[in-house]
């Protein structure tokens, strides 16, 4: 397949390169391997109809994306964290802190790490968490408030420090 699309040139709908940033980063929060979310981000984008003029673009793809990433869990498990090329001799702040929110997040059921990932990486609102999920926007502000609280209790275990959300 092809990725050589004219998006542009039809002008109907969206132009979903847009959105493959945010595939990527759901896809790379969920498997934890880069390589594996440049492959789910780019098969999202081969998958879409030419021209594709769905009523909200970002929505359908993350949703595509989710669907692709449940398939790839059931395969297997990974064995790699995502991480820099040079972050292992890296030894700053950011690094560190970016490490022990994915050791947090890895003690959090997949619902609530699922959740918490859309609403704060890649900045999905309750109502289009809803959509995605198939739930209702007040279904998905107490899943969010639940699995705050789960990332509450497991960054409190690792660092014995409080959270600011």
């Amino acid at each position: 397949m092809s990725l050589a699309i004219d998006w542009f040139g039809l002008k109907r709908g969206e132009d979903p390169m847009l959105y493959l940033d945010d595939v990527y980063r759901y896809a790379a929060m969920r498997l934890g391997q880069r390589e594996d979310a440049e492959d789910i981000a780019i098969e999202v984008v081969q998958a879409l109809p030419n021209p594709c003029s769905k009523a909200n673009l970002r929505i359908y793809m993350l949703g595509m994306a989710r669907r692709k990433v449940a398939d790839r869990l059931r395969q297997y498990r990974p064995n790699e964290e995502l991480r820099d090329n040079d972050a292992a001799a890296r030894f700053d702040h950011a690094v560190e802190d970016a490490e022990m929110v994915g050791c947090a997040l890895k003690q959090l059921s997949p619902e609530h790490r699922e959740v918490l990932t859309l609403k704060y990486v890649i900045g999905l609102s309750s109502s289009e968490i809803g959509r995605l999920l198939g739930k209702k926007p007040q279904a998905v502000d107490s899943l969010l408030q639940r699995g705050r609280s789960a990332f509450e209790e497991a960054w409190k275990s690792l660092t014995s420090e409080e959270v600011n959300l």
